[in-house]
C-alpha cells in the first residue's frame, strides 16, 4: 500500500502502523522496519509512534549511540501490547554481525519490545521474515510518501 502524506498526517500513519501490529499474532517482539533516503522522515516516524504510544521523552536519532529504549507507561493503551520501545539506527554499523553484538537476539525475543530500525538493508540478514516494512520517500518539505 502506497500512501502520501503531509507531516500534519504522520500521526495517523503512525496508528495505522501500530494497529496493523496488533493484528500480528506472533510471540516475538514486533519489528518495524524503516527504509528511506536521508531525510525521508524514519526519525520523524519513529518520534510519532513514540508519542502515540504515550513516551512522553525526547525522542532522538541514535545515529551515534546506536540504540535508544523508551518505557512505555503503563496508563497507555498499547501497554498490554508493548512496555519498551527500541529505536535503532543501524546507518553506522558494518554488517549483521554488529547488530547481534549490541543484543539483538534477545531483543528481538521478548515479546514486550517494539523495535523500529532505520536503515534495515544494512543489516538485512538480522530483519526477521515477519517485520513490518515500510519504505518512506521525499515529495518536497512538506510531503513525504510510505509503502508498505
Amino acid at each position: 500500500m502506497k500512501i502520501e502524506f503531509s507531516k500534519k498526517e504522520i500521526s495517523d500513519i503512525s496508528k495505522k502502523i501500530l494497529d496493523k501490529l496488533l493484528k500480528n499474532k506472533i510471540k516475538k517482539a514486533k519489528v518495524i522496519a524503516l527504509s528511506g533516503d536521508l531525510g525521508a522522515g524514519k526519525t520523524t516516524l519513529t518520534k510519532e509512534i513514540g508519542k502515540v504510544l504515550g513516551i512522553k521523552n525526547n525522542i532522538i536519532s541514535p545515529t551515534f549511540v546506536i540504540m535508544k529504549i523508551y518505557n512505555i507507561k503503563s496508563d497507555s493503551v498499547y501497554y498490554p501490547y508493548f512496555k519498551r520501545l527500541i529505536h535503532i539506527d543501524a546507518y553506522r554499523l558494518n554488517s549483521s554481525s554488529d547488530l547481534v553484538k549490541i543484543g539483538w537476539n534477545e531483543l528481538q525475543e521478548d515479546k514486550d519490545n517494539l523495535i523500529v530500525i532505520e536503515w534495515p538493508e544494512l543489516v538485512k540478514e538480522c530483519i526477521p521474515s515477519d517485520a513490518f516494512c515500510v519504505k518512506l520517500g521525499h515529495i518536497d518539505e512538506q510531503t513525504r510518501v510510505s509503502e508498505f
